[in-house]
């Protein structure tokens, strides 16, 4: 491509964003962003929380992701009082997934609950590049939902971050070809969707869980290492009593934050790999 090419491309993406910032600026209050146009035909539905030079951020199932400037084709508002936008509303949300089997519990308290102990940081990895994709945005949504964990948080606020989450990525990922980066964020929801299922079920008196068995367990080193040892202190904290549950100590609840961490850094690694090529 031309410099001159190269020079106008580069100058409609600084008119683009300047438009956005502008409309932000300008659009009377009180207004929220109702859709977000992404690039590639993506649409995101959320609450408008910036816009800047540097990306849109937007609010989205309790989850903050901004987008690179490049990503955003169009904003589209309605005030209070406005029917909704006139542009083509984004694709339905998937139906959400069978039940599991019912399985007898102890059940949760209804008071008084608290947070497991967060799983230790794992030590950084390289950054993903400001260049997005779909891939990118779902890794986010992931990261945004382990850092609301850490901040500490009731089953019930756990549970509904996980559910928006574990939906948004189910989109993006919709829409990839697989991978070893979609498997890896993939797993990542897994496991925290496994956690909120085991903290659901969870004894009162003896503290240890219900957890479903998934073929994404074996993936992760950390909680075999974990089940081997729950398995030799005897069946008071690992015992295989249905088919496809599993008992074991709720400290494996934490074992499986550490597992979704562990997957994160995964993704992000490949990702950056990815950008290098």
């Amino acid at each position: 491509m031309s410099a001159e090419g190269n020079e106008g491309d580069a100058m409609v993406g600084r008119l683009a964003c300047s438009a956005l910032i502008v409309l932000a600026l300008v659009w009377p209050w009180p207004a929220r962003a109702e859709v977000i146009e992404l690039s590639g035909g993506e649409w995101v539905e959320g609450k408008l929380k910036e816009v800047s030079p540097n990306g849109v951020s937007v609010e989205v199932g309790g989850q903050t992701i901004t987008f690179p400037p490049d990503r955003v084709l169009a904003i589209y508002f309605r005030g209070p009082s406005q029917g909704p936008p006139t542009q083509p509303p984004p694709p339905p949300t998937p139906p959400p997934a069978a039940p599991p089997p019912a399985v007898t519990a102890p059940p949760l308290p209804t008071s008084g609950v608290s947070l497991p102990p967060a799983a230790p940081a794992l030590p950084p990895t390289s950054p993903v590049s400001r260049s997005s994709s779909p891939a990118a945005d779902a890794l986010q949504v992931v990261k945004a939902l382990r850092a609301a964990i850490l901040s500490g948080m009731s089953f019930r606020e756990y549970q509904s971050k996980v559910n928006a989450a574990a939906n948004i990525v189910e989109r993006y990922l919709a829409a990839l070809p697989d991978g070893p980066e979609t498997e890896s964020i993939s797993d990542a929801v897994r496991y925290f969707t496994l956690a909120e299922s085991a903290w659901n079920n969870q004894g009162t008196i003896t503290r240890t869980v219900w957890l479903r068995k998934a073929d994404a367990l074996d993936r992760c080193t950390a909680y075999q290492d974990y089940a081997k040892s729950m398995q030799s202190k005897g069946e008071a904290f690992y015992a295989e009593r249905i088919k496809n549950y599993v008992v074991i100590s709720d400290g494996v609840i934490s074992v499986l934050w550490s597992c979704a961490s562990e997957k994160i850094a995964e993704a992000e690694t490949l990702l950056a790999n990815n950008t290098t090529k």
